[in-house]
């Protein structure tokens, strides 16, 4: 019997496994540089939702500070409160009633609350220059809704009139983002 010799190998293959191979490696490089960019961009929204966040904490915090303030002694009857809004006051984030920034009185036109720069000459700052606020007098001596000064045929000494304010705070965040709170606050007034 004669025996045949193995047939060369060499001459057998013509390189269909490597380029099958290769394009295969292709595909799965191209799978994982797609999960990286869409993981990166996953990344940047959560971020700038936490951006967002703080600057919105930001302004509440400074809404709050303003409250407290207004809330706080003898505050709600401060002199700016009162003055001509066209005078050099002292407190340049107070404005008289009506005066109020929306529409802008001409004396201070550049003050619309959502489009001024808000520095030192409109608002004050709070803990630093991402929290400001303003605050407008919006009615002196109003009578409270639901009060009145006698009930079921007796009159009461009770307190019923209010100073309502318009509080407008801004808040900032690193990377820019901007958040704006607007909020109503009474204060008794006698």
């Amino acid at each position: 019997m004669r025996v045949t010799p193995p047939p060369n190998i060499q001459k057998l293959q013509h390189g269909s496994t490597l380029v099958v191979s290769l394009i295969i490696l292709v595909i799965l490089m191209l799978l994982g540089v797609t999960a990286m960019v869409t993981s990166d961009t996953q990344s940047k929204l959560a971020g700038n939702l936490q951006f967002e966040n703080a600057a919105m904490n930001n302004a509440e915090t400074s809404a709050g500070t303003a409250e407290t303030w207004l809330a706080t002694g003898t505050n709600f009857r401060h002199a700016s409160l009162l003055a001509d809004p066209c005078d050099n006051r002292s407190s340049p984030e107070l404005y008289p009633l009506n005066t109020t920034v929306n529409p802008p009185t001409p004396c201070l036109a550049s003050n619309t609350a959502l489009t001024m720069v808000w520095n030192d000459n409109n608002s004050t700052t709070v803990a630093d220059e991402t929290q400001r606020y303003m605050i407008e007098l919006m009615s002196v001596n109003s009578r409270l809704q639901g009060s009145s000064q006698g009930t079921g045929g007796r009159s009461s000494s009770g307190c019923n009139q209010v100073n309502t304010y318009r509080i407008t705070a801004r808040g900032e965040s690193r990377r820019g983002a901007t958040k704006f709170v607007q909020s109503y606050f009474s204060v008794l007034s006698c």
